[in-house]
C-alpha cells in the first residue's frame, strides 16, 4: 500500500526545491565558464544571432525548459510512485525507503541525458556531483513531508491463523501500512474458524462499527486495528 496523495504532496515539494536547485547550480555552471560556452557556440552553425545572444537564450528559457520543467516532472512522476509503493520499499527509515528510489531516478535522468546544459565533460562531471548531492536531498525532503502527511496502522489478530484483516483485497494482517491522514477506508475480517467478536482500536484509529466484521476506519493518527 502507501499513498498516492501523500506522494504527490511530498512529490511537489521535494521536486520543486530538486529542480529549482539543479537549474541553478546550471545556471551559476554556464556563468562560470561562460566563456568556454561561447567559444562553442561560435563553431554551432543553429545558432541564431551572436554568440551572446544564444548564451543568454542558454540561460532562459533554455534551463528553466531543459533543466527546471524537466527535473520538476520526472521528480513528481518518482514522488507518485514511492508514495502508492512505500510499504514494499526496504529500509527501516522514511529517508531510507526513499533514498534507493531517488538514486534510481538520477540513473534514470543520466540515461536520458538530463545533466544540465553544458560545453565540456569537466562541467557535466560538476553537474553530476551535484546531481547526486541533490537526489539525496530530495529524498530527505520527501521522506520529511511524507511523515508529517502520512499515518501509520498495525493491523493484528487475536486468532492468529483463524481470522484474517482484508483492506482493499489485500491481506494486511500482522503488517504495518501506511495511509494518508484524515482518510477513509474498507476493513473486513475473515474467519475461517472462530466468530468475529469486535474490532480494538488505540491511537489515531477510529472504526465506524466495532461489532461489524465489514465497516470502514478512519485514519487520524498512528495506531492499531485488532480482530478479536
Amino acid at each position: 500500500m502507501g499513498t498516492f496523495i501523500g506522494g504527490a504532496k511530498a512529490g511537489v515539494v521535494a521536486s520543486v526545491w530538486f529542480a529549482g536547485s539543479v537549474s541553478a547550480f546550471n545556471a551559476l555552471i554556464l556563468l562560470v565558464f561562460k566563456s568556454d560556452a561561447i567559444r562553442l557556440l561560435n563553431t554551432y552553425s543553429q545558432c541564431a544571432g551572436t554568440a551572446e545572444s544564444c548564451f543568454s537564450s542558454l540561460l532562459f528559457p533554455g534551463i528553466p525548459e531543459y533543466d527546471f520543467l524537466r527535473t520538476f516532472i520526472i521528480g513528481v512522476f518518482f514522488a507518485l510512485s514511492i508514495g502508492i509503493y512505500f510499504d514494499y520499499i526496504p529500509g527501516r527509515t522514511y529517508t531510507m525507503r526513499a533514498l534507493l528510489p531517488s538514486l534510481i531516478m538520477l540513473l534514470l535522468m543520466l540515461f536520458l541525458n538530463m545533466y544540465g546544459i553544458v560545453a565540456d565533460t569537466q562541467q557535466a562531471a560538476l553537474m553530476l556531483v551535484f546531481e547526486m548531492v541533490g537526489a539525496t536531498v530530495y529524498a530527505v525532503i520527501f521522506a520529511w513531508v511524507y511523515r508529517r502527511v502520512t499515518r501509520e496502522v498495525e493491523f493484528q489478530s487475536q486468532k492468529a491463523g483463524q481470522m484474517k484483516i482484508v483492506m482493499d483485497k489485500r491481506d494486511v494482517t500482522g503488517k504495518k501500512r501506511t495511509f494518508s491522514t484524515n482518510s477513509t477506508h474498507s476493513v473486513e475480517a475473515t474467519s475461517e474458524g472462530k466468530p468475529f467478536k469486535e474490532w480494538l482500536v488505540s491511537g489515531g484509529v477510529r472504526v465506524n462499527d466495532a461489532r461489524e466484521p465489514k465497516t470502514k476506519i478512519t485514519v487520524t493518527g498512528d495506531g492499531l486495528l485488532k480482530a478479536a
